[in-house]
Formats: C-alpha cells, structure tokens, sequence
C-alpha cells in the first residue's frame, strides 16, 4: 500500500505539468455553456409540469454529458497519460525500478479515475450555476424553483461509477499501444457507435453508452441498477484483467 501512495504521487506530480487537471474543468463546462446558450436562445424549457424546469434542464446536461462528452473526455485524459510514459520511451527505465509493476498500472488507472471524479463534481456544481444565470437572464424560462441537488449529486456519481469500464478499457488501450492515434481513435470511433446502439436492446449494455443510459432516465428518477452493476464491476474486472496483460510484458 505504501508503495502505491508513493507511486500516486509520482503520477500526481507527472500531472501537474500537462493540461489534464485543467481539461477536468473545462470539459463539462462547456457542456453546460453550450446547453445554457441554447436555452437562453430559446427562452423558455419544454418541461412537461410545473416545478420540472430544473429536472429537465439537468437532464439535457447530463445526457450530452454522459453519453457524448465524457466517453470522449474518458479517451483524451486515458490517451495523455499514457503519452507521458510513451513520448519519452520512460516504460523500460519505469520496469527497472524496484516497484512492483502492478502499482504503476494501478497509479495509472486511478489517475484516470481521479480526473473523471473531478469532472464528476465539477458537473453540478456548473450544473447548477447555469440554470440560475438562465434564471436571472430570462425571469420567465421557469426555473423558479430550488436547485435539485440531490438529484444532481445522484446521477452525477451514478453516470461516474457506470464509466469505470471505460475508463479501464482505454486506460488500458492508453498503455497497451504507443501511439496516441490508435488510443483517440478507438475511443472516438466506439463512442459514436454507442450513440447509434444505445436504443437497441443489446445497446443499453455497450460500454460507452451505459452512462448515457442512466443519464437519460434522470427525469423519471430511476437508476438502471443492471447497467450500474455492469458499468461499475465490469470496470473493476477489466482493470484487474488490463492490469496483469501490461505487466506481464517486458516492454511496452
């Protein structure tokens, strides 16, 4: 345990000199610009009941997020932190170190993990300053009402902890080639997949559209447990799995 904590901070400081903390923060702020811009355009949400404006402009976030946004988001902070080992062909003296390889896996998954967490938190909170800008540009859009922020914190960590399978397949991707491209176009290309398949039935369990499953249902306060389930322990598995094929190499 001690040599993970160790390694973690080595991670951490690695971090610290790229972009990939700051993109955690701008990635679902600009989500939620883009839907605020729309809205105030529009000047007024389609919401169904009275008192359900906070519910269905919270849910038109967290389904771009979670089904468009953070896989995307998932593939770009994967694929950076992998580069910080491959740019620099730093695998072999990593391995020549005396610390078990599977803590350098570990450090690199939870980095990973970290940074989706801190997009993770950063969603309501931006969430929730959006709809009241909205509410104080246009008095009359309907969002008159308390911030929903049980049911924002709900979903967040529920879209957070279903994405722990991608997170470990493209952590793992990240890792297991060198080239950037390969890592961004995997990710992209299955991300847009999961957009086309998310309405079939086999769809509701491909692993970049699971979050968007649960985001989607927001508004009808109902968690899908299966894809939860899935989502978070499937990830769990696929880390353990990815972890001992890297480590089981002599050179990556």
């Amino acid at each position: 345990m001690t040599v993970l904590i160790r390694t973690l901070g080595v991670e951490t400081l690695k971090l610290k000199r790229t972009l990939a903390f700051w993109l955690a923060l701008v990635a679902p702020l600009s989500i939620v610009v883009l839907q605020v811009g729309m809205l105030y355009e529009r000047g007024a949400i389609n919401a169904p009941g009275e008192g359900s404006a906070w519910i269905w402009y919270c849910q038109l976030v967290m389904v771009f997020w979670a089904l468009l946004m953070l896989p995307l988001f998932v593939t770009l902070e994967t694929a950076l932190t992998g580069q910080l080992e491959h740019a620099g062909d730093h695998w072999k003296h990593l391995y020549a170190l005396p610390v078990p390889r599977g803590s350098i896996y570990a450090a690199k998954q939870f980095s990973g993990m970290f940074l989706i967490g801190v997009s993770t938190l950063a969603l309501p909170v931006f969430t929730a300053l959006g709809g009241l800008f909205l509410r104080w540009a246009r008095p009359g859009i309907g969002l008159d009402g308390a911030v929903p922020w049980e049911l924002l914190l709900t979903y967040s960590a529920a879209v957070y902890a279903s994405s722990w399978l991608v997170i470990s397949i493209q952590t793992w991707i990240s890792l297991r080639w060198k080239s950037f491209v390969v890592a961004c176009t995997v990710g992209i290309l299955l991300t847009v997949a999961g957009t086309f398949v998310i309405n079939a039935d086999w769809g509701q369990f491909w692993p970049w559209a699971v979050p968007g499953v649960i985001g989607n249902h927001l508004s009808e306060g109902i968690i899908d447990l299966p894809q939860l389930i899935f989502g978070s322990l499937g990830g769990i598995a696929a880390a353990l799995l990815a972890g001992w094929d890297v480590c089981r190499r002599d050179v990556l």
